[in-house]
């Protein structure tokens, strides 16, 4: 078995901070000291721990994560070929 099967999941988690004020779930996040231990092939003494490292790093990252209103455009499949534009990532004014 010399072939590699890459796969990849997406772990979420409960929102915290701004990212609570958008959606109810968030990926959980890995700070870059936890690549290696995540990454590591080897068995798990204690999943626990790689639980608690997941949640600690993913607290980290949630709490420098900021918001702000952009185009409606972003999530339009009808606006192409906007949507593809980076300026949809531009900050825009929201009126009330």
């Amino acid at each position: 078995m010399d072939d590699w099967d890459v796969r990849f999941a997406i772990i979420t988690r409960e929102a915290r901070d701004a990212s609570g004020e958008i959606h109810d779930r968030m990926p959980a996040f890995l700070t870059p000291d936890a690549w290696d231990a995540w990454l590591s092939p080897t068995d798990l003494d204690d999943p626990s721990e790689t639980v608690d490292m997941l949640m600690s790093t993913s607290e980290t990252v949630a709490s420098t994560i900021t918001t702000y209103p952009v185009s409606k455009a972003i999530n339009n499949v009808r606006a192409r070929p906007v949507w593809d534009d980076p300026a949809l990532l531009d900050p825009v004014e929201v009126s009330d």
